[in-house]
């Protein structure tokens, strides 16, 4: 094999977190990965001249991005929505007292 271009060094190093997005356990980690992997190859499509990476790229980049904002925002609402529930719990139980 010829020696590698740089792009092309940037180009395997976004298919390989592309690859490891199927590795992550968590949702989160998976999120943080497919956006460095669209940032990279936002770049490999750019430096390469590849306007269909280019702009598969930039349209999922946002999509990563907002999923990960719902993911975390629902992270942070979860404990609120369980006192909440408990605190219902709490109160029904006590009206249905004899």
């Amino acid at each position: 094999m010829s020696s590698l271009s740089g792009i092309d060094g940037v180009g395997f190093g976004a298919a390989g977190l592309v690859l490891a997005t199927f590795c992550m356990r968590s949702m989160s980690a998976l999120r943080w990965v497919a956006i460095a992997s669209n940032v990279a190859f936002i770049a490999y499509g750019y430096f390469g001249g590849l306007a269909p990476v280019l702009l598969l790229h930039m349209l999922l980049l946002p999509v990563n991005i907002c999923r990960l904002a719902q993911l975390r925002s629902a992270t942070l609402a979860a404990p609120a929505r369980r006192s909440q529930q408990r605190r219902a719990e709490r109160a029904g139980s006590i009206l249905r007292r004899p």
